[in-house]
This record gives C-alpha cells, structure tokens and sequence, in this order.
C-alpha cells in the first residue's frame, strides 16, 4: 500500500510492529516528479483454537500494491495504484481494486484523503483492533489527521466500510477512532507516557429497507506507560489499560496488563486480559464474550481471563526488505485451554 516511514522512535502496546507499518510519509522528490512505489506482504498466519469463542484457521497469500506517487506542493502529495491480494487455496484474487491518496502536511502534522493508513498503523491495542486485520482488511478508505513528534503520537480517522442507498437492504457501515500517546515525562532513567484510544462502530441508515437495527458501539481505552532503556537499542516497558464497551443498554469493562522486552532481532511480551460483558466489533476474537465461533452465535462467556505470551524475532534483510516470525501461546484460565498462533511475514517497501 505505502512506502515505509522513516521515523527514529515508535510508540507501541503489546509488541513493536514497525516492520509490518507502513505509511504515505511525503518524500523527498522534486515538485512535479513521479515516483513508483510498491509495497507488498507476503504472510502465513495459523491459528489453532479449540474453544467456543473464536474459529481457528489458517491464513496464506501474499498482497501488493505498486503505485506511482506525485509531488503536487512541498506540502501536497498524490499516491495512486492498484492493490491486489491473493489467498492460497481460492481460485483468483481475493481483492483487487484502486488506491488514491491525497496528502497534505503542516508541520508535524498530516492530513490523507482517500486511502487511509489503516489496520496496525493506528496502534491501537488488540482489544480494540487485532493484529489480523493488516492480513484481512488491510485496505481502509474515509480521512485521517495524523501526528508524531517524537514519541507524542495521535491517529484521528472515519473508515467508511460500507454505503447505503434509499429503498436498498444494505445499511451504511462507518468505523472512526483515535489513538493517543503523550510526550513523555523523565524521572531519572524511567519514562512515563499517558495512553488514550477510542473506537467507535456504526451500523444504520436512513430509508433503507432492513430489519437489522441501528447500532453504535463504542469501546474506550485509557492507560499508563513506563519505560525503562537498558541500554543501547534495548528497553523494557509496561502498559497497563482499562477498557470499556458500549451499546446502550449493553455495558462492559476489562483490564489489559502488558509487559514486553525488546532489542533490535528479538521481542517477548507477556500480557494478561481479563473481560467482563465485553465486546469490541474489530477486536481479538479470543477476547470477546460473545462467541464468533461458526455455528455457535448464540454462546456467551460473562468473563474472559486469558494468560498471553509474544515472542518475535524481526530479520532486516535491508532497508526494503524485511522478515518477521511471531509465536502466540493462550491460555483460557476460566476453560483450561492451552492454545496458540504462529505467523511469518515477508515485507519488502520499494
């Protein structure tokens, strides 16, 4: 979809996604040049679940996106391609459609009309947005106003996912959100850093001929950082998080403890999830009440309680090209299921 940021320090839960982010970060050509980009992914995802919330399947295929990209204005930039994602396994592609993105940048600021930069780069937590959606939705559409100085960051978006039409069946999907992280705050070797997010879901429309209700979904997140660096290109870091689910009358609550040590090949994290009537329409299907397991709509867990271990090693073969393997075991403490996910992802930016 985009060309890689280069950008010297990133702010992340769980684990540091930077070799799979990417971005329309405005370049250095000439005003007037045309530039060809391409960035592709090619990836195997396994999931192996056995219990009553979440499907467990495999995903493999590869996407990509060649696009050439004008220098309008110092401050304005236009990206336009075509992006096409294959699935092994299904005859033809899974996706195949056109991407245009204008972009206009004040500052440290930056505004993308059209093609988003959608899925992990909105670093938002996994309750609110699985990791999976850069594999199965990594195209989003609608406006965004981005910001980054330092470590300071702020995502402000609206996803238009789906439109409606008078007397049609279909009903108008918008997803919007926003992903906060503060300047930080020394004392001594410790940083602190406050963390907001928000994502809000809508299902609805007007004259439209359905018997689905209107539905809007909120899901609320606050937390705290504190980082410590243990040398060079080395730091430990905590996140702790309260989050919440709303959809009037429906209410929910969870916690979500983090803990993840890194340095430039190697990443393990261990986090704790622990929800109550929670639900979130984008999040980890594993940490969800209400089961999206084929065939067992009707199952519901009041509570949640998940033990989750990371471990990544990240290969940079160079500056375009680079290799990430991931290792997930869960395990249910409420069910006393061991379960787990293993992914291996090949980038290559262009």
């Amino acid at each position: 979809m985009y060309s890689l940021a280069c950008v010297h320090t990133y702010t992340y839960a769980q684990v540091d996604n930077i070799n799979l982010e990417s971005n329309h970060k405005i370049t250095g050509i000439n005003i007037g040049k045309v530039q060809f980009n391409l960035n592709s992914l090619v990836y195997v995802k396994n999931n192996e679940y056995f219990n009553e919330i979440a499907d467990g399947y495999t995903l493999i295929g590869y996407y990509a996106n060649p696009s050439m990209r004008y220098k309008l204005h110092k401050k304005v930039q236009i990206d336009a391609g075509v992006f096409v994602r294959k699935e092994y396994g299904y005859n033809g592609l899974k996706e195949f459609e056109p991407t245009f993105t204008v972009q206009v940048k004040q500052k440290d600021w930056r505004f993308l009309f059209g093609n988003i930069e959608g899925n992990i780069n909105h670093r938002l937590i996994e309750p609110l947005m699985t990791f999976e959606r850069v594999l199965s939705q990594p195209l989003e559409h609608g406006f965004q106003a981005k910001y980054q100085k330092k470590e300071a960051f702020f995502d402000g978006w609206l996803d238009w996912q789906q439109s409606t039409i008078a007397g049609k069946t279909n009903q108008e999907r918008i997803w919007a959100g926003v992903s906060f992280y503060s300047p930080t705050v020394s004392i001594k070797d410790l940083k602190f850093q406050a963390l907001a997010q928000a994502s809000v879901f809508h299902i609805g429309g007007q004259n439209i001929q359905s018997l689905q209700p209107v539905r809007t979904l909120l899901n609320p997140a606050a937390g705290l950082r504190l980082k410590k660096d243990l040398g060079k290109n080395q730091s430990v870091t905590i996140d702790n998080y309260y989050v919440g689910y709303f959809e009037s009358p429906l209410r929910g609550t969870a916690y979500y403890l983090n803990t993840f040590w890194k340095n430039t090949k190697y990443q393990v994290g261990f986090s704790y999830w622990f929800g109550s009537f929670f639900n979130s329409p984008f999040g980890n299907d594993l940490m969800q009440s209400a089961s999206r397991k084929f065939n067992n709509e009707d199952y519901y867990e009041n509570t949640r309680s998940l033990a989750i271990i990371r471990l990544v090693r990240d290969w940079k073969i160079s500056e375009k090209v680079k290799i990430s393997l991931r290792v997930e075991p869960y395990y249910d403490l409420n069910n006393r299921i061991f379960e787990h996910s293993e992914g291996l992802y090949l980038s290559c930016r262009l």
